[in-house]
């Protein structure tokens, strides 16, 4: 993917993010240079899964209830585009969070 991971937009932030489904554990691994979120997901692809576990990994990171994630693209692909509902004031410290949970293998 080539476009940017954090896009501010009026109310919300947009992630781009590529996700490894049947991972060993729930995991942000890295912001890479083109700004892309790399995710690993314990959850198997199949029925919508990994989707349901992403969200409730990203929510559980932000603190935030699940209705104010959305995936807009990507449902059946492991590059996603996840929504979050938010006031400007909040992208900023979202995205530290996020930061702050990048592990390394």
């Amino acid at each position: 993917m080539s476009k940017k991971t954090i896009v501010n937009t009026t109310a919300n932030l947009l992630l781009h993010i590529h996700v490894r489904p049947n991972a060993k554990n729930n995991a942000i691994r890295e912001i890479n240079s083109n700004n892309e979120l790399r995710i690993d997901i314990a959850a198997d692809a199949q029925d919508g899964k990994a989707n349901h576990e992403l969200i409730d990994f990203i929510k559980s990171i932000l603190k935030i209830p699940s209705h104010q994630l959305e995936i807009i693209h990507g449902h059946k692909q492991r590059d996603k585009v996840l929504r979050i509902s938010t006031t400007l004031d909040n992208h900023d410290d979202f995205i530290e969070r996020l930061k702050n949970e990048i592990t390394t293998k």
